[in-house]
Formats: structure tokens, C-alpha cells, sequence
């Protein structure tokens, strides 16, 4: 059965999946299957480094974390005091939204490129006009890191946290990406937290970019993000629609809007997973559905 949770990444090639695991054993055995630096190993960091300056963050320091949760409770450990917040954009990603409750907000937490659940993409003037609600802007590419390109926003401290898991089958990593002069101040909350990730899982992350693994995973999730285009929006992760009818794609794992708002709204829309569905699956689920019964959910 179709499975539209997107809390995996289903592929149809084994063979990738296997040739990565094999690649992480045999080439970096001696490393990935011990302990390494609190930030993280050296050769996946610098690959994330990487990817963080074609993102436009080039000053940019990375430490590995467990998961998305743990890279925004550092932020919240490094520049929340008691009553303060994130001021969180709705809607948002449910682990942002634990630290929207209070009424004097800190800091800005957006997700620039492909937000999480209605794939909006922010404009400079849209970051620009962020930025200068508070002194620090979180920054969150859990789903845009292999296609954003964001603009520098002058005058703002900016924090970069993200979930590296959407990217390859099995990888379950965390990260945040300080300025320079807050590196230190991470190291040393992540060194007292002990939230150090498996460094296997680092090696996974290295090889797959390496091997162009992930690449070809990208490519997949594209294919699946066209074939929903003609329904709703959508990003090669997930589609924001709002079906006349929700109970068939909410018993299929779809999640309904309203968990993604702070407010309780958007329960007329529902989010499609499509990491966990292949193509074919969802080609044959939507053969029978007119495009007018999804309506198209357009950004919030």
C-alpha cells in the first residue's frame, strides 16, 4: 500500500542503497565505526561546509547533531533565556513550533527554500523583512540545502539548522551551522549535552555525496514532485493540496494541516509525503483523481 508519511526515503534501487553502506564499511571502517570530534568527523564536515557555501553560506561552521530537535534545542540552549521564544512562521515545521509559545520572541526561525509543509520558497525582500523583526534568524534547510541559494541578509546573525535525513534511505543526522565567532559556544553546549550522532552515520552522509548517491536519489524525488505538480504544489519531499475528500490520503499516512500551525489552521490541507512513495505508487493513486479534486493548495 502506498505510505504518504514521508517519515522514510523509498527508492527502487537496492543496489545504491547497498553499494553506499558497502563504501562507508570498507573504504572508512576504521573510522566510521568509532567515536570522533564532539563537532563531528572532519571529511563529512567539510562536505556539509560545502554545501552550506553553494547555499550562500560560505562563513558558516557545521557540528553534526542527532536530529533537527536537537539542533534547535542547542539554538534555544546557545539564545533563549526563561520566557523567550522563536518567532516561527505558520506554517512551520512541528519541531519549530514547541518554542513559538511565549509572546516575546528572540529570534526569527524561517525555512527559506521549500517550507515545510507548503514548499514556499522566500523572496530577498521576504528575508530581508525577517531579519529585522529580531537580532537572529534561524535558518532552517532541512529541505532546501541541495537547492537553495539564499541571499545574504546584512545586519542579521544568522543560525543554519537542518535534518539531513530527507536526502538518502537509512541517514538520520542533525546539524547546525554557526558564524565563526558562535562556533565556540556550540562546541561547548554539544560538548556538555553529549548529543554526539553516530559517527557511521556521518560516513553515510560523506559517501553518498561523494559516490553522487544522493544525486541520484534527488533526481527520483524530482520525477515525484512533476508527476504531483499537475494536482498541487509541490516539492521533491512533500505536495500541499486541499482535497474535497481527506479521509483517503490521511489513511494513507498523509498528515493534516492544521499539526503544522500554532494557531490550529490549515486543516482544510493535507501534506503528501513523497520520499516514501515511489513513482509507480503514486501514479497508480492518482490515475483515478481528477486534478479539480485537489484543487491545488497553493502557498499559505
Amino acid at each position: 500500500m502506498v505510505d504518504l508519511s514521508g517519515r522514510w526515503v523509498k527508492i527502487g534501487d537496492a543496489e545504491l542503497v547497498k553499494s553506499v553502506h558497502e563504501a562507508v564499511v570498507i573504504e572508512f571502517g576504521h573510522k566510521a565505526l568509532q567515536y570522533t570530534d564532539t563537532a563531528g568527523a572532519p571529511e563529512p564536515r567539510k562536505e556539509l561546509q560545502r554545501l552550506l557555501a553553494r547555499a550562500g553560506l560560505p562563513r558558516h561552521v557545521p557540528l553534526f547533531t542527532t536530529s533537527l530537535a536537537d539542533s534547535l534545542r542547542l539554538v534555544a540552549a546557545a539564545h533563549l533565556e526563561r520566557g523567550e521564544c522563536l518567532d516561527v512562521e505558520d506554517p512551520s515545521q512541528r519541531e519549530a513550533l514547541v518554542y513559538a509559545a511565549c509572546g516575546r520572541p528572540k529570534a526569527v526561525y524561517i525555512q527559506p527554500h521549500w517550507r515545510n509543509p507548503d514548499g514556499h520558497i522566500y523572496s530577498a525582500e521576504e528575508l530581508r523583512a525577517a531579519a529585522s523583526r529580531a537580532p537572529l534568524v534561524v535558518y532552517d534547510l532541512t529541505y532546501g540545502l541541495l537547492a537553495a541559494e539564499v541571499p545574504a541578509v546584512a545586519e542579521a546573525a544568522v543560525v543554519v539548522v537542518g535534518s539531513l535525513d530527507p536526502l538518502f534511505p537509512g541517514l538520520h543526522l542533525g546539524f547546525v551551522a554557526a558564524p565563526e565567532e558562535l562556533f565556540p559556544t556550540y562546541l561547548a553546549l554539544l560538548e556538555g549535552a553529549y548529543l554526539h550522532p553516530p559517527t557511521y552515520m556521518q560516513y553515510l552522509f560523506y559517501v553518498a555525496m561523494k559516490t553522487r548517491a544522493i544525486d541520484e536519489v534527488f533526481a527520483v524525488l524530482r520525477r515525484r514532485e512533476a508527476l504531483l505538480r499537475a494536482y498541487c504544489p509541490a516539492t521533491p519531499y512533500f505536495a500541499w493540496c486541499k482535497p474535497r475528500d481527506k479521509t483517503r490520503f490521511l489513511r494513507l499516512g498523509a498528515m493534516e494541516g492544521s499539526v503544522f500551525s500554532g494557531r490550529g489552521l490549515f486543516g482544510e490541507y493535507v501534506r503528501l509525503g513523497l520520499t516514501s512513495a515511489t513513482e509507480e505508487e503514486l501514479a497508480t493513486l492518482l490515475s483515478g483523481v481528477p486534478p479539480e479534486e485537489l484543487q491545488g493548495g497553493g502557498h499559505s
